[in-house]
């Protein structure tokens, strides 16, 4: 092999070799922003909170850079893993995030688990977004007064179900954006389970404020277009 050829031969390993690095780095660079919250432009983030911004459904959210932040809807006794929580089960729409910033579980204490968190979901099924606005009275849903949240009306109706000492309960805020029924829904399920009395316990003021401070992700939530 001449010297002509050799580097030429080279200059084409080094060519592919580059080209190959540059795919494998771009490729890891979209894989973790596809996983990542993004943060929006011109936002100010205060320290303790983070933001993540979902360009398909155009909203954004504030929320404790602590909570964890899920893309799948966890079930538990009363709660099911569907789009919204009083969601009939015919229903079709799709979970898209839950911040779930205070979570306990327990073998032996009070409670033997305990979730607050905010979730949103939507669909574009026409039947829901008829039904959007209205209570699902078949699901125990009592309409409340509605709620301005940075600029937007929502709908907001409270939610219960318990039995064999489990409860999910709380409000879903409903909005029609975009030609999507949005559902943005603070919620608290739990076991009410008490066996004796333990110093380990966790009192009832802690679990009720677990949940009132999840009014502070809800009031950060807006639309973006």
């Amino acid at each position: 092999m001449n010297r002509a050829t050799f580097l030429t031969f080279l200059a084409l390993i080094l060519l592919i070799a580059g080209g190959t690095i540059w795919y494998l780095t771009s490729s890891h660079e979209k894989a973790i922003e596809n996983r990542q919250p993004i943060v929006g432009e011109g936002a100010t983030v205060a320290e303790g909170q983070a933001i993540y911004t979902n360009g398909t459904h155009g909203f954004s959210v504030f929320y404790p850079e602590s909570a964890t932040v899920d893309y799948s809807f966890d079930p538990t006794y009363h709660l099911a893993s569907t789009w919204r929580a009083s969601a009939l089960p015919d229903s079709t729409g799709t979970p898209v995030v839950s911040f779930i910033p205070y979570s306990v579980k327990s073998d032996s204490t009070y409670p033997r688990y305990y979730i607050a968190m905010v979730r949103i979901g939507v669909s574009e099924d026409p039947k829901e977004i008829a039904s959007c606005l209205e209570p699902t009275k078949d699901q125990g849903e009592t309409e409340l007064p509605d709620r301005v949240i940075n600029g937007t009306t929502w709908k907001a109706f409270s939610f219960e179900n318990a039995g064999m000492m489990q409860y999910a309960r709380g409000i879903s805020y409903r909005s029609i954006h975009e030609e999507k029924c949005v559902a943005l829904e603070q919620i608290r399920t739990g076991s009410s389970y008490r066996d004796e009395p333990k110093a380990e316990d966790i009192d009832d003021s802690v679990l009720d404020k677990a949940y009132e401070d999840l009014d502070a992700i809800v009031a950060g939530v807006t639309f973006v277009r």
